[in-house]
Parts: structure tokens; C-alpha cells; sequence
């Protein structure tokens, strides 16, 4: 199980200030008076109980120490290749199904790419503010339009002001909705501006008589197209403006996280809350997680993603290519997935959340295409930094299962040929609208 040092999320060489920063912290999120978790809560005033007293503390680390150092037991399975090596020795050609790491060490660089610093290229599609230059010239062109219309026809009567008004509405029809919903009695003026728009288009048949001179039918056919046009390139604007207030430069570029680990990213009461031990485990996962985000400077990190009532712990995007994660804890072993999708440890079914991902993937596939997505199963030790977990590498299956140890250099070489690209609408999509799908 984590340890005291999980609980509070810091390093075992924390000093006592820092872990009581950090308990302080942590106890306002999960108190019960603010909304948080009852069990949870009584987790971490254990781990500060321990914590906070330098006896207590000592003594802890020494049962800590002995359950690092000392051997796990050997599963009662008859497949002795998969029990780890004591000690790393680096060899010429190493088996790739057994761990020489002791502690969990962050994936190298495996290009340059990825050492990119934040400012070095990152490809922002779609691009902040498009169509805002050509609505705003042609809603100028069109305004302009409406002046010349009204100067040429004259105000010589009651009939002339009405036209001219309606021409008037006419541009309210045209603006972006963003600044139309803005004005007062605008669905007045949307429709005083379309009846207008109508009687222009009347003007123009012979049989109207309205002794239109050929220069006004000319300056109505112009308005009219302009008209259309302008509203295409004005609603076009008005989307993407939605989608630069919400997904912005700020968090195209600084942010990389959304949610909290163990907890879901849309808290509507659809979704249950997890044990405090299932909570620490989506912890695990995160922190091997965060290494892949700072070795991706495009990739974002959602805890808690849902599409409709089918939820995951932990959803990666990079580019055009989505990774859903989940995580178990098991004994040491071979950990596969047979034909049927279904776990197996050394060749023997084990109980997992395979079942779940794998939907969440079908799912996930559905809304996002042409986006790749493929779903991932960590297995952690009991104890982190134990060896002896294996899986099978190279595998294309929709659920792959990852060592813990291994996990964030798989997850980085397979997310890593996107480069730094991110797609603002597939971001928005699983932030904002795919949890009410």
C-alpha cells in the first residue's frame, strides 16, 4: 500500500515545515465541512499524526525501510523467468520482460522535439482569432453599404424613414452574435432587418414598380449578397471566438492539467467517488504521468475524463493522438490481456478495470475520429520501486498493459510522433462537452 509520504505528496526528505505545508493544504480539500471525503480525510490526519512527530516519524521510516529492502515473497506460480534480478547490471542485450530499476526515474529525451522549450513552436490549430479580419472588413464594406442605400433613395417620406430603419437592422443581422446578443430588442431588430431585407429583394422584379433606377438596383443586389456573405464570415468569427475564451493562449500554452486525481473532472453526481486506497493509486499513476507532460510540451493531462456516464481515471492528449489510462495494483508476475480482453496474471484471469477502459476507449473512438486513441493498464507493485511486474511490449491492441516502472517511456515513445501540436477543438471537446454527451 502508499505510504504516509503518498498521502501527503511529498518526498521522504521533506522537512517538517514542508510536510506540514503540505498537510494544511491537502486537509482543506478533502475536509468533510468542505465537500470532501470523509475517509480520505481520516487518511491524511493519520499520515500527519506520523508525520508531525519526529519519533513517530523515525520509526516509521525505519518499518518503511524494511519494507523496501526486504524481499517480496515469490507468487505461488510455477514461472520462474519473470522473477526480478537483486541487483541492475547492465548487459549487451537485456530481457526486455524483466526490471534492473530500483526507484522510478523520468523517461530520457528522446529528441529534440522534445526538449522544446514552450515558446519554441508550439502549433496552435485552430489559430486565435481567425475569421475575425474578413468579418470585420466586410461588416464595415456592408455598413458602408447601407449609408450609400439610404443617401441614394433619399428621406423624402414616412415610407423612406421605415426603409431606412430596416436598413439600419439589416447590420444587426450581419454582426457576430457575440456582440448582437448584446444590444437591446435585438431579436426586434433581427427581424425588422430580415423584413426589410425581403422587400429589397421584391424591388428588383418588374412587377414591384417601385421605379428603382438602375445605379439603386445596382447598390440593393450588392447589399443583399453582401448581406449573406457577411453573415457567414460574422457567425464563422463568433465560434472561434467561443473557442479562444475558453481554451486561450494561456492555456494552449501554460497549462497542461485539468482535474485532481481520484476525483471526477465534472462532480454532477453521475459519478461515484472512490476510496481513499483507489485515490492514492490515481495518484501513483499521475505522478508517472506528470513526467510524460513535461517531456511533451503540447500535451495536456485530464483527470477524471468522461464522455456521457462512461468515465476514466486519466486521459492524455498530444496532437491528433489520445491516451486513456488506467491502473491496478498486483503482486509480481506476467501481467497479458487474452483474445477475449481480460487479464491474466502468469497466464491465470485476475480481476481488473480492463472491461471499463475498453469501453471508454469505443467510446472515445466514436466522438473523436479521425483522432487515434488506444487505452493503457499500469500495473504497480505493492511497494513502489519493487520489481518483478512484466508485460508484453510492442502490442497495438486497443488496451495495452504497462509496467509501472516502464510506463511514462512507453507512454512518451507513443504519444512522442505528434510533436508539438495541439488541437484546440479536440481539447475543448473532451473538457467541455463531451461529459454531457
Amino acid at each position: 500500500m502508499s505510504d504516509h509520504y503518498e498521502v501527503l505528496n511529498v518526498e521522504r526528505t521533506a522537512t517538517t515545515a514542508e510536510i506540514k505545508s503540505a498537510y494544511r493544504r491537502l486537509v482543506r480539500q478533502v475536509h468533510p465541512d468542505q465537500g470532501g471525503n470523509a475517509a480520505l480525510f481520516r487518511v491524511v490526519q493519520e499520515a500527519w499524526t506520523t508525520l508531525g512527530d519526529p519519533a513517530k516519524r523515525a520509526a516509521y521510516d525505519r518499518t518503511l525501510d524494511g519494507q523496501t529492502n526486504a524481499q517480496p515473497s515469490a507468487p505461488q506460480y510455477e514461472e520462474p523467468t519473470y522473477t526480478p534480478r537483486p541487483e541492475p547490471e547492465p548487459e549487451p542485450a537485456p530481457d526486455p520482460f524483466t526490471w534492473t530499476q530500483t526507484s522510478y526515474q523520468p523517461p530520457p529525451q528522446t529528441s529534440h522535439a522534445a526538449a522544446e522549450p514552450l515558446s519554441g513552436g508550439i502549433e496552435v490549430v485552430p489559430a486565435f482569432g481567425r475569421w475575425r479580419l474578413p468579418a470585420l472588413l466586410s461588416l464595415a464594406v456592408l455598413t458602408l453599404l447601407d449609408i450609400a442605400i439610404i443617401a441614394i433613395g433619399g428621406l423624402d417620406g414616412t415610407w423612406d424613414i421605415v426603409f431606412a430603419v430596416g436598413t439600419v437592422a439589416m447590420i444587426v443581422v450581419a454582426m457576430p452574435p457575440h456582440w448582437s446578443r448584446r444590444i437591446p430588442l435585438r431579436r426586434l431588430l433581427k427581424a425588422f432587418g430580415i423584413v426589410t431585407a425581403v422587400l429589397y429583394f421584391l424591388v428588383l422584379f418588374p412587377f414591384s414598380k417601385s421605379g428603382a433606377t438602375a445605379l439603386q438596383r445596382v447598390v440593393i443586389i450588392a447589399l443583399l449578397i453582401g448581406l449573406v456573405l457577411v453573415r457567414v464570415l460574422t457567425g464563422r468569427w463568433s465560434k472561434v471566438h467561443k473557442l479562444d475564451k475558453t481554451i486561450d493562449a494561456t492555456a494552449a500554452y501554460d497549462f497542461n492539467l485539468w482535474g485532481r486525481p481520484g476525483e471526477p473532472l465534472v462532480d454532477d453526481g453521475r459519478t461515484a467517488w472512490l476510496s481513499p486506497s483507489d485515490v492514492l493509486r490515481h495518484r501513483r499513476t499521475a505522478r508517472i504521468l506528470d513526467s510524460v507532460v513535461n517531456a511533451l510540451p503540447a500535451s495536456k493531462l485530464v483527470h477524471g475524463a468522461r464522455i456521457g456516464d462512461v468515465a476514466v481515471s486519466h486521459l492524455l492528449l498530444n496532437g491528433h493522438r489520445v491516451a486513456l489510462i488506467s491502473s491496478v495494483v498486483g503482486p509480481p508476475g506476467h501481467y497479458a490481456l487474452d483474445a477475449y480482453g481480460a487479464l491474466q496474471l502468469n497466464g491465470m484471469p485476475v480481476d481488473s478495470p480492463v472491461s471499463g477502459l475498453d469501453a471508454a476507449v469505443a467510446a472515445w473512438r466514436s466522438r473523436l475520429a479521425p483522432v487515434e486513441v488506444r487505452g493503457f493498464l499500469i500495473v504497480h507493485p505493492p511497494v513502489d520501486g519493487q520489481g518483478g511486474i512484466t508485460a508484453p511490449l510492442g502490442t497495438e491492441a486497443a488496451v495495452t498493459c504497462l509496467p509501472a516502472q516502464t510506463a511514462a517511456n512507453q507512454l512518451q515513445a507513443w504519444l512522442q510522433p505528434e510533436g508539438l501540436l495541439l488541437d484546440r477543438l479536440t481539447l475543448y471537446d473532451i473538457l467541455y462537452r463531451a461529459p454531457y454527451a
